[in-house]
């Protein structure tokens, strides 16, 4: 800086400013900066020089015998903040100014390099948080537990939530398993698929389930049923639905940005309630339709055989009857001579043939209807119905019989005309049983079909 033109600058010039790190102030005289009794060493300016000068400097150009003790000099009070754009703007403004936005940049600078660095040391926290773990529910055991860490792993901190099932050996709680970092409300309703339980019979499972996901798991151990009266091993259509969801821990809301997961949602899927797997489970269940497919075959023979076997007993009894009716009439038809000795003769052929015929088949039928129940053979009651015809004709016929004998019996030598009058008799009474006989004939050849 060049000072050759000093000279015209003078004590009452109203030409000069203070210069401050805020801004300026002025113009002043330069007799007004000594009464003002400012630093020495402050840095002022006037319109015509190329830099700021210190006011030390002004005062000995401009009157070199003038001596400010600088020890009277109070401190600057504080000026008006102004901002950087206005000192900018304002016509004395001078590149001395500049190094206070400098300074405001390297500080900007510093606090950007410290929020990346903090960024980058907190991502790196983040990272080290980037696993699946979850603690063992009370009554899950050791295996099942180490096979739930073999099954799961670490896929993002927003995976949506897949479940995968676990159940233990007495189906007493339900285990959903996933991946994801969620913390929902669970509804879920279970229906059996047909012809996919563990079961020889054919049965439909309904229940319902409330939970919540914690920890990657949902755990149901209160069901109500609305269909059955227990969990059966097999496969199931659940309908699950969640809602209330947030993310489970501040890890899993960093790890997502703070993005929040879906409030609520439904998904639909099919369970394999099974202690040993779904692998497991399809074998068990492919040896379990072999074995239904041989007991329907031996059921269809056993079916087939019963009504086979109904339909014989039921042409036995009526031809017992028409032999005993036969019988009867023949004896009767015989002139009357030696009545009483025939008349022995008679009940006795009877009582060897058809009468202990008719007793042995009576018990034989009642054998064969407990070992048809233990079976296991379908439409049980209605079979029973049929045992219960078939000792009920037996019985008509041996009351029938024995009715006739103890009158033919009591008789004592009876006229023929007597003995007319029975053979019409037996010939009516036996009509009505072997009348009853065929129309249950018919009616088992309609059961039959049904």
């Amino acid at each position: 800086m060049t000072l050759s033109n000093f000279a015209w600058t003078d004590k009452s010039s109203l030409k000069w400013f203070i210069l401050l790190p805020t801004g300026h102030e002025g113009p002043y005289s330069l007799e007004s900066l000594i009464k003002k009794k400012i630093s020495l060493d402050s840095k002022i300016w006037a319109e015509g020089l190329t830099g700021p000068v210190l006011l030390r400097i002004a005062i000995e150009r401009s009157n070199p015998a003038l001596e400010i003790r600088e020890d009277e000099i109070p401190p600057l009070p504080p000026l008006p903040e102004e901002s950087e754009n206005e000192i900018k703007s304002h016509p004395t403004f001078s590149k001395d100014i500049a190094p206070a936005s400098s300074k405001l940049k390297k500080n900007g600078v510093f606090v950007t390099v410290a929020l990346l660095v903090f960024i980058i040391a907190l991502r790196e926290w983040v990272s080290l948080n980037e696993e699946f773990s979850f603690k063992r529910p009370g009554r899950m055991n050791p295996k099942t537990y180490e096979k739930v860490l073999g099954d799961f792993s670490f896929k993002g901190w927003s995976e949506r939530p897949f479940f995968k099932e676990y159940v233990p050996a007495d189906l007493s709680q339900i285990w959903l398993v996933t991946s994801s970092f969620q913390h929902c409300q669970i509804e879920a309703s279970f229906q059996s698929v047909d012809e996919k339980l563990l079961s020889v019979k054919s049965e439909k499972i309904i229940f319902k389930s409330n939970s919540e996901l914690r920890n990657h798991v949902i755990e149901f151990s209160k069901f109500d049923f609305q269909s059955g009266v227990k969990i059966i091993p097999g496969l199931y259509e659940m309908d699950l639905k969640a809602s209330k969801c947030q993310w489970s821990s501040f890890v899993s809301k960093l790890g997502n940005l703070f993005k929040r997961p879906m409030a609520s949602y439904m998904t639909r899927m099919k369970v394999v309630l099974y202690h040993q797997g779904s692998g497991e489970f399809n074998r068990v269940l492919t040896k379990l339709v072999q074995k239904k497919i041989q007991l329907e075959l031996k059921n269809q023979n056993q079916e087939e055989l019963f009504w086979q076997d109904l339909q014989q007993k039921l042409q036995t009894l009526l031809a017992i009857s028409l032999q005993i009716e036969q019988l009867m009439i023949d004896f009767l038809q015989t002139p009357n001579s030696n009545f009483n000795s025939r008349l022995k003769l008679m009940v006795d052929k009877y009582t060897k043939n058809q009468g202990r015929f008719l007793t042995d088949f009576v018990v034989a039928n009642e054998k064969y209807f407990v070992e048809l129940q233990l079976s296991g053979i379908e439409k049980m009651e209605q079979k029973r119905l049929y045992e219960g015809v078939v000792k009920s004709i037996s019985k008509s016929i041996g009351l029938e019989t024995m009715r006739i004998l103890e009158e033919l019996q009591a008789s004592k030598d009876p006229k023929r005309k007597y003995l007319n009058e029975t053979i019409l008799k037996i010939k009516k009474n036996f009509s009505i049983i072997k009348n009853g006989i065929n129309k249950k004939i018919i009616q088992m050849t309609e059961d039959r079909v049904k």
